[in-house]
């Protein structure tokens, strides 16, 4: 089922996730969920993929949220790993799999973006949207409270004032709006999201992998210990400072000297 309602392409350096499900304003449930932290870290693992970009199929929503047609706590049909060990359900969540992707991962948002489907973009690296998106999350219109990781995801991106206004208020803000808070990267005109998209996936794909992973690790680590008002401990010091040396001593970034020097374009490999 997986297969059906998430499709997933892979075009050089840059994979796609369309959640393919136009008849429901691409809802999401558990089985796509599950299918993308699946990919995601078959893509880490693989070590092909420098930008992933998130999408819904069509025009009219990147996601409208969960399926609410859902009981609550339903998790949808089990696989059974007697079967098939590859179908069981991984124990990390979508936000963790995103968190821990040694690529950058963008939201391409047109349409309905409320809800679980707000949520998910939150939870990637970057948001670029058009301008005739809707941006909301409704979950004190529906009587229900969101899993604190999910909210942490909004203060840490828009900060807890307008992490307030969005979920007390419930109301759908437009792209400006979205964009003054800090809610989106870029807005942009319809006819441009895909071009816009993918020439960022492009500028990610040219660049070295190392340094790629290790910028997203850093801006994370130091996010959450300001959030949380800690000091970076030893063992965070240490590991940026071997990313560093690591890097330094790397083939890419002797190859970013050379091709400067040369004034040619690098090719970056990965190590």
């Amino acid at each position: 089922m997986t297969d059906d309602v998430l499709l997933v392409e892979q075009n050089g350096y840059v994979a796609t996730f369309t959640i393919n499900q136009p008849e429901k304003r691409n809802s999401l449930n558990p089985e796509i969920h599950a299918g993308m932290v699946k990919h995601i870290d078959r893509l880490s693992e693989e070590g092909q993929t420098r930008c992933l970009v998130i999408k819904g199929q069509g025009d009219l929503a990147f996601s409208a949220g969960d399926d609410l047609k859902r009981a609550p706590g339903d998790p949808g049909p089990q696989p059974d790993p007697d079967k098939d060990p590859k179908l069981q359900w991984p124990h990390r969540k979508t936000v963790e799999a995103i968190f821990d992707a040694p690529f950058s991962v963008v939201a391409m948002i047109d349409g309905y973006c409320v809800g679980g489907g707000l949520a998910l973009a939150t939870e990637c690296d970057m948001r670029i949207c058009t301008d005739r998106a809707q941006l909301g999350i409704p979950p004190s219109r529906l009587g229900i409270i969101y899993d604190y990781e999910r909210i942490q995801v909004f203060i840490d991106l828009v900060g807890p004032a307008f992490t307030k206004e969005l979920f007390c208020s419930g109301l759908r803000i437009n792209p400006q709006r979205a964009l003054d808070m800090g809610l989106v990267n870029q807005v942009v005109k319809p006819e441009d999201l895909e071009s816009e998209v993918y020439t960022l996936a492009d500028e990610f794909a040219h660049n070295a992998p190392l340094s790629l992973r290790e910028h997203k690790r850093i801006v994370n680590t130091l996010v959450r210990r300001n959030f949380q008002g800690s000091a970076l401990t030893a063992k965070d010091i240490g590991s940026m400072h071997e990313a560093q040396r690591v890097a330094r001593d790397s083939h890419d970034a002797n190859e970013g000297r050379v091709a400067f020097a040369e004034k040619r374009t690098p090719v970056f490999l990965g190590r």
